[in-house]
């Protein structure tokens, strides 16, 4: 049995509460100790954050105040470049060769992995652990639901047994959030205190991000 380790990235652009909840529910089914925030610098498949890295990796800091088990791990952010998950679950396995390694990613993520860099080798690092989410549909094309057939697992304590080499779908609280709503709101002028943590909003109102 192996400890397991769950990281989740994305841009945070910014953090909300959709992005928490599902977090904490999957580090509480998986009993995982911790849960590393990994925001992106340049995303492979968006448009570039339109605020800088050091604005998204203050606000995942103060995202992290709402549980302990939250912690920031600004390697993609400190890359200045693309940042590609196989490079970055290369570098976590070779720093880490004796947990379970558990990288998570949302149902929109699952269905377009085939565009991923080395999308195939994910696995060889690091189990994916997916999440539902509000509004997506599981419709797989031919490629990913053969990968699927290999890799998955219908059990999540099966995460512990090894190292690497599973997917688990998991249900989670769909809360219908997404980020381009909350940048929405703020250009404006509406209240987004529902929907992310109140210390996020605060520096985004102090440092007047997503306004026009």
């Amino acid at each position: 049995m192996y400890p397991l380790e769950l990281y989740f990235g994305g841009t945070f652009n910014p953090i909300h509460h959709g992005h928490l909840q599902v977090a904490l529910e999957i580090s509480e089914q998986l009993s995982a100790n911790t849960v590393y925030l990994l925001p992106n610098y340049l995303p492979p498949h968006k448009a570039s954050p339109d605020v800088s890295a050091d604005h998204r990796a203050k606000m995942c800091q103060l995202a992290c105040q709402i549980d302990n088990k939250f912690k920031l791990d600004s390697r993609e952010l400190n890359s200045n470049g693309t940042s590609y998950t196989i490079a970055t679950l290369k570098q976590l396995r070779s720093e880490k060769p004796d947990i379970s390694l558990c990288f998570l990613i949302g149902m929109d993520s699952l269905q377009t992995l085939d565009t991923w860099r080395e999308w195939q080798s994910l696995t060889d690092h690091a189990h994916l652990v997916v999440a539902a989410r509000g509004g997506y549909q599981a419709e797989f094309n031919a490629d990913i639901k053969a990968f699927l057939q290999q890799h998955q697992t219908l059990n999540y304590q099966d995460l512990s047994q090894q190292k690497s080499g599973l997917v688990y779908l998991t249900q989670t609280s769909e809360l219908m959030i997404s980020a381009s709503q909350i940048r929405a709101r703020y250009q404006n002028k509406q209240n987004c205190l529902c929907l992310l943590p109140s210390a996020v909003n605060e520096y985004i109102m102090h440092n007047h991000l997503y306004q026009r």
